[in-house]
């Protein structure tokens, strides 16, 4: 792998999120506001830098403060810039979040982050990256929808792990049928390998009340090998397209805001599986890095070293459980 320039591109949203200062049930209820870099694509790509890793970001900001805000972060963060476009066409797209300990109230004021346009260069920085990563998020607009499924393809012809975070929500996609929506994400999961959905993600994919296995079943169907389901309380079921199915205990760990609790477990998962870790340690790994996230306000700013993660991951081991038991 020695002629990869990246570990891992991330291509989708870069916005900025506002979070309440206090913790609050809705968003009727928060008066006061703390401004952070956010997006789910910009978090994986901040939160691998932070392990270790070589990111870079293709994205789109609006030519305002805030777009300037982004791109300071990132570059300060050391998350390649290179393709990181402005567009004088849309404001940066902003994410106004109620602070919770458990699923955020959230609404999204969507700009310039589906202002992805096809380029040369995205493509030749793709072809030379260990992994590519997207979201539901991104996909659900063009012209970002159609410049990321061409490179998932290049992705995939290149050799590159690709990786898709299904964070599909009503909200982000108004005017698209459910239909459609599956369309799209058919689209997407022909040239993926790793795919991570919560609970929430599963209910609105599929409806309520399906157990974790049928949910995973339903995304191995579509065609990842590695399906990492997270459940909250409940901890990791991991599902491999050869037939396994593996919990991944939680620990007891202190919550001091849920909001990119799901981009830092991603970051851990993708940068374990990197470095050779089975699926099962991998998401062991992507558990405890979402456990330092959630004990913070926003963006985890700093992290343990990654190979000191790693002994902490050999000496705890992960809890497992049959598939029966699930």
């Amino acid at each position: 792998m020695s002629e990869k320039q990246y570990d891992i591109i991330a291509v989708g949203e870069a916005l900025v999120d506002l979070i309440s200062y206090q913790v609050v049930p809705s968003l009727n209820q928060a008066g006061q506001f703390q401004r952070f870099l956010g997006g789910e694509a910009t978090n994986v790509a901040l939160n691998a830098v932070l392990l270790g890793g070589r990111a870079a970001l293709i994205a789109c900001v609006g030519e305002d403060g805030f777009g300037s805000y982004i791109r300071q972060q990132l570059d300060e963060a050391g998350v390649a810039t290179d393709y990181v476009g402005v567009t004088s066409q849309a404001p940066t797209t902003v994410a106004v979040n109620a602070r919770q300990t458990a699923t955020p109230d959230f609404i999204i004021y969507r700009g310039a982050d589906a202002h992805i346009y096809p380029e040369e260069r995205y493509l030749d920085a793709i072809k030379v990256s260990r992994v590519v990563h997207t979201s539901a998020f991104a996909l659900s607009r063009d012209p970002a929808r159609s410049t990321i499924l061409k490179a998932l393809k290049v992705a995939r012809q290149s050799g590159c792990m690709v990786s898709l975070d299904p964070n599909y929500h009503p909200c982000i996609w108004p005017d698209v049928a459910d239909a459609d929506f599956q369309s799209v994400l058919a689209d997407a999961y022909q040239w993926v390998n790793v795919t991570k959905p919560s609970l929430d993600d599963c209910a609105r994919l599929f409806g309520p009340g399906l157990s974790p296995i049928v949910c995973a079943e339903r995304l191995l169907s579509w065609g990842p090998e590695i399906v990492a389901l997270t459940m909250g309380q409940q901890g990791v079921m991991v599902a491999t397209a050869d037939g396994g199915f593996h919990h991944v205990q939680p620990s007891d760990a202190e919550v001091a805001d849920v909001t990119g609790a799901g981009d830092a477990f991603w970051a851990g998962l993708l940068t374990a599986l990197l470095d050779g870790y089975p699926p099962c340690e991998a998401a062991c790994l992507g558990q405890m890095v979402a456990e330092i996230k959630i004990s913070m306000v926003g963006p985890v700013s700093q992290m343990p070293d990654r190979n000191s993660l790693y002994r902490r991951l050999e000496k705890e081991k992960c809890g497992l459980m049959r598939k029966e038991v699930m």
